[in-house]
């Protein structure tokens, strides 16, 4: 069997399209659901309004399969969530299988800036949270301030984010799959990178501003064996990724295909049909160069 995964945030998983999927559920919801809006209820009046329906028909994936001709689409998207919670789904999936022959991952890449740790508002307070950085930050918690000047450093979960990437990469090939990844920043020499990595008025990546974590780690975590042990350096680590080769002209190739654009959601961001379709052409056309 041939298994297209894709995985991402709420622009992979289709959710803008349902009602009510602000958080991520199993259960009735994934097969009942209602349409996001009057507008779309009309466009699709002859589909239904379930995250399968949604994955095999509106998604980039779905796009991207029309031209693949897979058997199956696993979408891994969940929405508002960051790489780190990508990397626990894709484990929890690949965990599942003896062999990945047939298997394409398509990662589309969450801001860096999202990732997630346990929190309570209060010292007093008995119930704790796992939410992403950047939602407590929108929230003005008053416990987020002293983790982002004592404890949070987002480059440090970055370059740990991105290795766990590469080791997952290399257990998917030696599993008989394949593994891509692309950020919708579209930065770089492949338009494919995340802002992280790339300084838009030098044209160079920045990959250099990584390794002093490394060089700190390295020096703790290490006492025999060091040359079993190192890590390659991130810039190599990078390298060795298989990014797409988005190749896109502009971003006016998407203009009019985001939901609100295409008056079938106001004030909702995500890409309608018509941007699935077009981004689902230069993820394929990404993948054969």
């Amino acid at each position: 069997m041939k298994v297209l995964v894709g995985i991402g945030c709420s622009h992979t998983a289709g959710t803008a399209f349902l009602k009510d999927n602000s958080k991520s559920k199993n259960g009735l919801w994934l097969e009942r659901s209602a349409w996001a809006s009057k507008a779309l209820a009309e466009k699709y009046k002859d589909g239904a309004p379930t995250m399968r329906w949604v994955t095999y028909n509106l998604t980039w994936m779905a796009k991207v399969n029309e031209k693949l001709h897979y058997d199956k689409i696993i979408n891994l998207g969940v929405g508002g969530e960051g790489i780190d919670v990508n990397i626990m789904n894709i484990k929890s999936y690949i965990d599942l299988q003896e062999d990945l022959s047939g298997h394409i991952f398509i990662h589309q890449l969450p801001s860096a800036c999202r990732v997630n740790v346990v929190h309570r508002e209060m010292p007093h307070h008995k119930v704790w949270k796992w939410r992403p950085v950047k939602a407590l930050l929108r929230e003005k918690a008053p416990s987020i301030m002293e983790l982002l000047d004592y404890y949070y450093d987002e480059d440090y979960h970055t370059l740990n984010n991105f290795y766990e990437l590469y080791y997952l990469q290399r257990q998917i090939e030696k599993l008989g799959g394949k593994y891509y990844c692309f950020s919708f920043d579209f930065k770089g020499p492949l338009q494919s990178y995340p802002t992280e990595f790339w300084d838009e008025k030098k044209e160079i990546d920045t990959f250099d501003r990584f390794d002093k974590y490394n060089e700190w780690m390295h020096q703790e975590k290490i006492y025999f064996e060091g040359e079993k042990q190192f890590r390659p350096p991130f810039k190599t680590l990078i390298s060795k990724l298989n990014w797409l080769n988005i190749d896109k002209q502009g971003d006016r190739i998407f203009k009019g295909m985001r939901l609100d654009e295409a008056a079938l959601l106001p004030g909702d961001h995500h890409f309608s049909e018509d941007g699935n379709r077009v981004l689902g052409h230069l993820i394929y056309r990404g993948m054969k160069k």
